[in-house]
């Protein structure tokens, strides 16, 4: 059905196709249901994705043609207290990080690694200040646009 849609879609004068739906039960599926689908689409019209957007998929489903997608994660896990990191994803809001002076990311130079500390953040969580929510979406927004600059300049030198 799915190849049969995208047939049909493609043949229609769009300026682009937004996907988006179930892609089966695990991520090797979804890679495969996009190759079928995006074989079937024009290449030069852009090809949104709904809703996909982990880090670890993010390359993946570049390579399968897929131009922009959205995605809730970096929001999402900012609420529940997760930043993404260089070294992975850390939950600033157990208690051990009341005592960590160091920033979210050594390596990140968003306002809210130079500015704050773990603690600090730990805090303002402890004392349920919602500012502690609006440091880690900033940082982790920050964190995936910065991981999306850096795919963009591999398609440019031709690495994707």
């Amino acid at each position: 059905m799915r190849v049969k849609s995208a047939k049909f879609i493609g043949s229609l004068p769009f300026d682009g196709f937004a996907v988006g739906g179930e892609f089966g039960g695990d991520k090797k599926m979804m890679l495969k249901i996009l190759k079928w689908i995006f074989n079937e689409l024009p290449e030069n019209k852009p090809r949104h994705l709904l809703g996909i957007g982990f880090l670890e998929d993010i390359p993946k489903i570049i390579a399968q043609g897929v131009d922009t997608f959205d995605c809730t994660v970096p929001t999402n896990y900012a609420r529940r207290g997760i930043a993404f990191t260089s070294k992975g994803k850390i939950d600033v809001f157990r208690g051990r990080f009341l005592k960590d002076n160091n920033s979210l990311d050594k390596k990140c130079s968003c306002q809210v690694c130079q500015n704050y500390t773990r603690s600090y953040i730990s805090h303002l969580y402890k004392s349920q200040e919602i500012t502690a929510l609006r440091l880690l979406t900033e940082h982790n927004l920050y964190f995936f646009n910065s991981y999306v600059e850096k795919i963009r300049r591999d398609i440019k030198r031709g690495k994707i």
